[in-house]
């Protein structure tokens, strides 16, 4: 039964840290957490952040909340910085070839901008957003924040 709890709170704490990054409700339950990283850290508060779950069960539920996610191959701008920079590499995320994918651009959330669009990500100082990735093959869900 503990582990139950266990398993339920850290579904919700990721729940509520996608709500937070992306601005986006999503329902895991049925996924596991499989992996989570976080480099954040520092004066800036700098860093990655990687969460990585499992889906496997869940895929009608989670195809249902991602009807509006964009299509895999990512955008160019998208591709360049995750494939191009090496940071899907370096956190472990696969080319993903049949799925879905979510951007939210946090550079400035006080602006009033469209925060699903990347067009701006890659001609100003720093990179501030969140990706969320649905791999349809696997069953995985890749969560990702960047802060630079």
């Amino acid at each position: 039964m503990l582990l139950c709890l266990t398993a339920c709170g850290a579904v919700s704490k990721a729940e509520r840290r996608i709500q937070s990054g992306a601005r986006m409700d999503l329902d895991l339950s049925g996924c596991r957490i499989e992996r989570e990283n976080d480099t954040h850290g520092g004066f800036l508060g700098d860093g990655e952040y990687l969460l990585v779950l499992d889906c496997a069960g869940a895929e009608e539920k989670i195809l249902a909340q991602t009807g509006e996610w964009q299509a895999l191959p990512l955008s160019e701008n998208l591709r360049e910085l995750m494939y191009g920079w090496g940071i899907a590499e370096r956190n472990g995320i696969p080319r993903i070839i049949n799925g879905k994918w979510r951007f939210y651009d946090r550079f400035a959330d006080e602006e009033a901008f469209d925060r699903s669009s990347d067009a701006r990500l890659l001609s100003r100082p720093a990179e501030n957003f969140s990706l969320l990735l649905y791999d349809a093959e696997n069953s995985r869900l890749y969560y990702f924040e960047m802060d630079t």
